[in-house]
């Protein structure tokens, strides 16, 4: 598999690198470090998403707001790389476009979702890795790929952010390792840290109290919130702002899951988050219910629908059906 990924990169002249809509720490970092590896070798790469780089990753060095891409020249790509993507769901593209995945042009897909279709034509998914960077550090160290400071940076941001800083239970002794030798490559964490903890606004924090004022509790145990566009509006907060609330949800004592619900209006779609502390909650099935998925103990997934807050959170999908949390 390595000599062939190798292989099709080497023949490729215009490289697209998809992210997963709703860009996060490591969609970004690993498309950041692919993107500076192979602009090093003379190649032409094209970073695409169906959303926009939220505006905290602007202080990583070599970043600008118009990172990424939804139009590109289509004639002379010859390989597209999925960097975190579980489902072309979650690429938008090869779902309006099916040529995109049907053969014609090599696609590789690099990702560690247990929920991943496997979609690619060559298919880099190892479910048991941290982060999609965690795996492309090891695949830069087997292709010998010199990992600059910058790039080391990248994977190091995917690694923090999906390991919520090396607190969640994905984090072991091989996840601290590799931490520890990106740092000695010169990672640099300070500008991690400002992106994932300083850069708070707000309006994101007025929206994050919006959040947590309106937290319930099931009798299942299930912690949950919701916010509707028109509040996150009103709060003078974006819609990229609000997910790492989530984990706050999490950290009630005795619960069984926690959900948070935020509505995108401008598309037409309400975003569910989920994370859980228990080993005995599978929330990738539980999204799955919902064209979704992710990791067993953190998952997410987005559906046509609106939010409706009132006594309890209803998820009113497109064809009027009501899901009461």
């Amino acid at each position: 598999m390595l000599q062939q990924l190798q292989d099709i990169i080497d023949r490729a002249r215009h490289i697209v690198i998809f992210s997963h809509r709703s860009p996060d720490g490591d969609t970004i970092g690993g498309n950041l470090a692919l993107r500076c590896a192979l602009e090093s070798w003379g190649k032409t790469v094209t970073s695409v998403c169906a959303d926009p780089l939220p505006d905290v990753y602007d202080v990583l060095d070599g970043v600008s707001l118009d990172f990424f891409k939804q139009h590109w020249d289509r004639s002379n790509t010859d390989l597209y790389i999925n960097v975190d993507g579980s489902s072309t769901t979650q690429l938008v593209y090869p779902e309006k476009d099916a040529s995109i995945i049907d053969g014609t042009i090599p696609f590789i897909s690099i990702d560690h979702h247990v929920s991943n279709s496997y979609f690619g034509t060559h298919n880099l998914v190892i479910p048991d890795a941290c982060s999609t960077t965690y795996i492309l550090y090891h695949l830069f160290l087997q292709l010998r790929w010199k990992i600059t400071p910058r790039i080391a940076t990248y994977l190091l941001l995917g690694i923090y952010y999906d390991t919520g800083s090396l607190m969640h239970a994905n984090t072991d002794g091989d996840v601290m390792q590799v931490c520890g030798e990106l740092m000695k490559l010169g990672a640099d964490r300070k500008q991690i840290m400002d992106v994932l903890y300083r850069q708070r606004t707000p309006g994101q924090l007025h929206a994050w109290g919006k959040i947590l004022e309106s937290v319930t509790q099931n009798d299942d145990g299930v912690i949950m919130s919701g916010i509707t566009s028109k509040d996150i509006e009103a709060c003078g907060a974006k819609k990229e702002e609000i997910g790492g609330v989530v984990d706050y949800l999490n950290s009630v004592e005795g619960a069984k899951f926690a959900i948070l619900l935020s509505e995108d209006r401008e598309n037409g779609i309400v975003k569910g988050s989920t994370r859980t502390r228990r080993d005995d909650v599978n929330l990738s099935e539980f999204c799955k219910m919902f064209g979704g998925g992710g990791h067993k103990k953190a998952s997410g997934f987005g559906v046509a629908g609106q939010l409706k807050n009132g006594e309890s959170i209803s998820l009113i999908r497109e064809d009027q059906t009501r899901y009461k949390f």
